[in-house]
């Protein structure tokens, strides 16, 4: 065996212990998931709008009748609200036949 066949075999052993230890990393971390409490109920609906390239997350809390529009500000590396809405509000004004 030269020398040459006798690294490349061995950098192949120490790549795939690498990549065999991060995916048992990835493996390990606990994920995140969504959380709600009892009293509150959200609703996330992802939509697109003119002028904005990252898109727009619509949040809707059905417990307190809220709704806010956000999205990504890549300029300032936060997240911006576009919008807001009392959906209590918005329903009394729909007149009743």
């Amino acid at each position: 065996m030269s020398l040459f066949e006798s690294t490349s075999r061995t950098g192949v052993i120490a790549l795939n212990v690498v990549l065999l230890v991060l995916l048992t990393l990835v493996a390990l971390v606990p994920s995140s998931e969504a959380q709600s409490t009892p009293s509150q109920r959200y609703l996330a609906l992802p939509s697109t709008a003119n002028g904005i390239t990252t898109g727009v997350v619509y949040i809707m809390d059905t417990a307190g009748k809220e709704l806010a529009a956000v999205a990504w500000n890549q300029n300032r590396n936060k997240i911006m609200t576009l919008g807001y809405r009392n959906i209590s509000v918005d329903i009394s004004t729909v007149p009743l036949h």
